[in-house]
């Protein structure tokens, strides 16, 4: 401490004028202020107010009733000389302008608040208007000029600021990050030369920065919390303004506001911050409890980050509420001092996510044991999901760096994990039989299998809705359902609501009869068998609790009870004595009784109600018809008319013919959960008919996906994305009332109120290949396997062609866990190569890719415009096809290998190739399309583009087992030797699900030439002229060797 202290007392500031004071000097920029120059912004006051941050000395400062000597009667001589040297020298730091006032204008008030609805942190977002008010107006509003620099330590101790307008950069000094020689930072983008430093983090507006007020030898402060305070001045960071406009900034009085909120008995607002920092007096603000108070359940808090590691490492505390560098933590060299930055987002961001992860799963198995309602087993809501879906994109981008972006590679790990633990999926991928070629090439699912583990899928379907569950079939097709549907008819909503508390109070009534039998069993054994069923209540059902009670009971003889007063045919009892232990919800019943008790529920629910069902055969009126409309086709206006569908459902809402629950509850009742993705469109999506193209959605709308998992796997990890944006999909950004909980949906997004109609698209002659780049650009991590974190894993993002979907009505793309190297089909050699040239334009912070490309030492390398693909891309032409075939007897593919799938060029390139080939070739009904997209394991992402024929089946009956024609060639698989002829999403790779026996013979003996002969099966004539042409028109420039 003493050491830290020393440091301290030689900091120097160096004036613009280069004038300096102090014994130590190290290099800084042209400009540097002291924190005493910083341009206040207030109100003058007649009478100064003691201000509500610093540390303890500060306020005493502002005492005239305090004074310095009065330690010294308590301490011993040195400490006390000791101590009041360090107040004196926080004094002289801290203490603030004599002209100063603590107080904004109408105006800055109005601007903080503005602010404060985009801040990057939670805990400041969220806050209620009281809060917000007592924050605004006990604010001190700071501004550093342009070009400055602000090297105090202490500026951080003095409470949380938040900017307001400008930018910052953020630095650390990289010579007491790595005690080795260390290399300088080179210039950033404004021409500043910064020597020796890191920059770790963005100010930006909505930024905040600081801890909390106080000095570390403060007796509130923990050992903890003074090892990160002195660990944070000995990294000597310093705050660069870059840019050409003034960084202005609140500094946030917490303790002021706190009091004011608290003098007026503010409402009891629970803090749902992630990541917020521990301790401090936001969660006075929020009205959250302390971090030693009791834990809400792991269902209802959001706070992903355990508040004790961050309150370790003031760095990951910055990282959370500032906007992430250009250069990724990890891509900071060791020699210029990385290693410590990266031990503390480990040890204080990623290492306590995957714990909070791991506990999510925990706490699913614990309600599975618990035996839970199958829809109450899931402990996130939907907002929360979205909650962590944003922690995990900010964290992964401060990783990564904003150059490079986050991804969401993690969460889509272990929510397909979860799911599957759930029971959402029919089977467990892992329990099929797989086996894979002695080649490698292929590798084959067992069809039976798998068809056998569906079969009892229809049935736990009929038996959770006939036990008061809400049929989760709705919408075009079977995986149209991760929206319920939110209308009902009156008798439907009251089953659904009321139904609900009702089975829960009967539940309630089994179990306070079963606590009296216990009761009574205790007198006459002399055991207390209350606590024995508790007991094994709150453990597992195999616990000594559980085997005791139920031994007990099944010894106690039917005479022995009757004589008690105890019926031992009483349905109570006989659960009692099967089970031991004490009915504990709905959930914990067999079917049987489910059934019957579901039964009686609806039987009592349906007494005296005001709008009865109508009796079978009676025609539906307009309000049926409205709610059976939104449940056969979610996302559409009733009867394809936006007025009528908006005063329908109004007029029924006023009338009380129509009930509507919120989206909110819905999502608690739905199995196929789902966590979003969004994306802008940059080029309008084409269809195309005998008639022509026609446009199917327009560029500049934004996008979104929902990630689920598919029920019936055939991949690892297999999921899928459906279209998601017709519905409104807004979360509240702030509160809007004191009493309500800050975090959730909007009230359109509750309404589930229908944005845009036309986004509902099919998926059959609709190839969506922005869609598939952007899914695969947000789910795959954006660096080398080196670079990769650990938990994330790389999806393969693809889209099945009419001949490999079994559902046409709904788009969905289809996700794996796969990568380039996964597949040596995509490795076959090109016979024609062509790489972008090198932008100019492009800002040096981009990282650098490069590809190897995969041909023949006589194939030529051509040059394309950058603009045509992207800087760097390497397209390359394959024909692929048995050895020594004919190019003409060989399938097409491009596999273009680039940093950005989703760059403008590369989408702009293969949608005009597409609309190209459907004209010269044929429209959607005579050509289709297989596109897949995943990453190269390098840090760059392959893009597969394959034109396929549309197949003919010759034969009715399964399409596995059927034989299949290329209208194309005239060719059929019986000719072609093939037992499989389809190329989809899984085939086109090598993955097969095989119900044939033949089939699976052919792919284990020999998989490669197997695989090569689908490809040339499916071959398109004259496809490879019409890509040559079009390949030539987008601007080649010069020809060279590859060599």
């Amino acid at each position: 401490m003493g050491g830290g202290a020393s440091r301290k007392a030689e900091t120097t500031y160096v004036s613009s004028s280069g004038s300096q004071s102090g014994t130590k000097q190290r290099p800084q920029p042209e400009k540097t202020i002291a924190p005493n120059q910083l341009t206040e912004k207030t109100e003058p006051l007649s009478a100064k107010i003691a201000p509500g941050y610093g540390p303890p000395v500060l306020m005493e400062a502002w005492q005239p009733s305090t004074r310095l000597e009065d330690h010294g009667s308590t301490l011993q001589d040195a400490e006390a000389k000791k101590l009041e040297a360090l107040k004196r020298k926080q004094i002289e730091t801290l203490s603030p302008p004599e002209n100063t006032a603590f107080g904004t204008s109408e105006a800055e008030r109005t601007e903080m608040n503005n602010v404060l609805d985009v801040a990057r942190s939670l805990s400041l977002r969220l806050l209620p208007e009281r809060a917000r008010r007592a924050l605004a107006e006990s604010a001190m509003i700071r501004e550093l000029p342009a070009g400055s620099q602000l090297d105090d330590p202490q500026t951080w101790c003095r409470g949380q600021c938040l900017v307001l307008t400008g930018q910052a950069s953020v630095r650390i000094s990289s010579s007491r990050t790595h005690a080795s020689n260390c290399q300088s930072v080179p210039k950033d983008g404004d021409g500043q030369d910064f020597p020796s430093s890191i920059e770790v983090a963005v100010l930006r507006r909505g930024d905040s920065f600081g801890h909390r007020a106080g000095h570390m030898h403060s007796p509130s402060f923990g050992e903890d919390e003074r090892d990160a305070q002195e660990t944070w001045q000995e990294l000597r960071p310093c705050l660069v303004v870059t840019g050409k406009t003034p960084l202005r900034f609140a500094q946030l009085d917490l303790a002021r506001a706190a009091r004011s909120v608290q003098a007026s008995k503010a409402m009891g607002f629970r803090s749902v911050a992630v990541g917020a920092p521990p301790a401090n007096n936001t969660t006075l603000l929020t009205g959250g409890s302390s971090p030693s108070s009791s834990a809400p359940s792991i269902g209802e808090r959001v706070d992903f980050v355990p508040s004790a590691w961050l309150s370790t490492s003031h760095l990951a505390q910055l990282w959370l509420t500032a906007t992430p560098p250009k250069l990724g933590v990890a891509e900071i060299a060791r020699s210029a001092g990385g290693a410590l930055p990266r031990a503390h987002f480990h040890a204080a961001l990623w290492s306590p996510l995957q714990d909070r992860l791991d506990e999510l799963l925990g706490e699913i198995r614990r309600r599975q044991e618990a035996r839970y309602r199958i829809h109450d087993c899931f402990p996130l809501q939907g907002s929360q999901i979205v909650e962590l879906k944003r922690y995990i994109l900010h964290l992964t981008e401060v990783w990564y760096g904003a150059a490079r972006g986050g991804n969401l590679s993690i969460l889509y790990a272990w929510f397909i994990e979860a799911m599957s633990v759930l029971g959402v999926t029919a089977y467990q991928y892992d329990a099929l039989p797989i086996e894979e070629s002695p080649d490698h090439w292929t590798r084959v699912v067992d069809g039976e299998a798998r068809r056998a583990a569906l079969q009892g899928k229809g049935s736990s379907e009929s038996t959770y809705v006939a036990t008061g569950g809400i049929s989760q079939k709705q919408g075009r097709s079977a995986i149209d359902n991760t929206i319920l549907r939110n209308m009902f008819m009156p008798w439907e909503a009251r089953e659904l609501l009321t139904g609900r508390i009702l089975r829960k109070f009967l539940c309630k009534l089994v179990a306070l009869r079963q606590r009296c039998v216990l009761r009574t069993l205790t007198g006459l054994f002399k055991l207390d068998m209350v606590r024995l069923a508790r007991r094994a209540k709150l453990g597992t059902h195999s616990g000594r609790g559980h085997r005791t009670v139920r031994e007990v009971l099944c010894a106690a003889t039917d005479e022995e009870l009757m004589a008690i007063g105890i019926d031992p045919n009483n349905l109570c009892f006989k659960m009692l004595k099967q089970t031991g232990v004490e009915l504990g919800g709905f959930g914990q019943l067999d079917e049987e009784l489910k059934k019957t008790l579901w039964d009686v529920a609806r039987a009592l629910l349906h007494r005296g109600e005001k709008f009865q069902r109508p009796a079978e055969g009676t025609p539906p009126d307009v309000f049926q018809r409205f709610v059976t409309w939104t449940k056969d086709y979610p996302g559409e206006y009733f009867e394809h008319d936006k007025q009528r569908h908006i005063t329908v459902k109004l007029s029924g809402l006023f009338s009380g013919r129509v009930v509507l629950v919120k989206r909110s509850a819905m999502e608690r009742m739905t199995l196929a959960r789902y966590f979003p993705l969004t994306w802008k469109r940059q080029q309008p999506l084409w269809g195309s008919a005998s008639t022509g193209h026609f446009q199917v959605r327009p560029a500049g709308v934004h996008e979104g996906s929902h990630v689920r998992c598919n029920e019936c796997p055939y991949a690892p990890l297999h999921g899928m994305s459906l279209s998601a944006g017709s519905f409104a999909s807004d979360l509240r950004s702030r509160s809007g009332s004191e009493q309500r909980r800050a975090n959730g949906y909007t009230l359109l997004m509750e309404l589930q109120w229908i944005r845009d109609p036309m986004a509902n698209i099919e998926n059959w002659y609709i190839t969506d290949i922005e869609k598939i780049v952007q899914e695969a650009w947000q789910l795959n991590p954006h660096g080398p396997q080196s670079m990769m974190l650990s938990g994330e894993i790389h999806i393969a993002v693809g889209q099945n062609p009419k001949v490999g979907s079994s559902i046409r009505q709904t788009q969905h793309t289809q996700l794996a866990k796969a990568s380039w190297n996964t597949h040596p089909i995509l490795h076959v050699p090109a016979s024609a190569v062509f790489v972008c040239a090198e932008d100019s334009d492009e800002p040096a912070s981009s990282p650098a890719y490069s590809a190897v490309p995969l041909a023949p030492p006589d194939v030529k390398v051509r040059r394309l415009g950058p603009a045509s693909l992207g800087s760097g891309a390497l397209l390359e032409v394959v024909d692929v096809g048995p050895e020594n075939a004919a190019p003409e007897m060989c399938g097409t593919m491009l596999r273009i290998r680039l940093a950005q799938p989703a760059s403008h060029g590369l989408l702009r390139f293969l949608i005009r190739l597409r609309l190209r080939l459907l004209e010269r070739i044929g429209n959607a009904e005579v050509l289709d399309f297989l596109v897949l997209c995943m990453s190269d394991d390098s840090g760059g992402f392959v893009v597969i583009f394959a034109p396929i024929p549309q197949l003919v089946k010759m034969e009715e009956g399964h399409p596995d087992l059927v034989p299949w024609a290329n209208p194309l060639t005239g060719e059929s698989s019986e000719t072609a030797g093939i037992e499989e002829s389809r190329l989809d999403f899984g085939k086109g790779v090598g993955h097969f699900l095989v119900l044939k026996p033949a089939l699976r013979e052919q792919l284990l003996h020999d998989g490669k030439d197997t695989l090569l002969r689908i490809w040339a099966f499916n071959r398109v004539p004259g496809a490879r002229a019409v890509i040559d042409d079009f390949i030539v028109e987008e601007g080649i420039l010069e020809e060279e060797d590859s060599s």
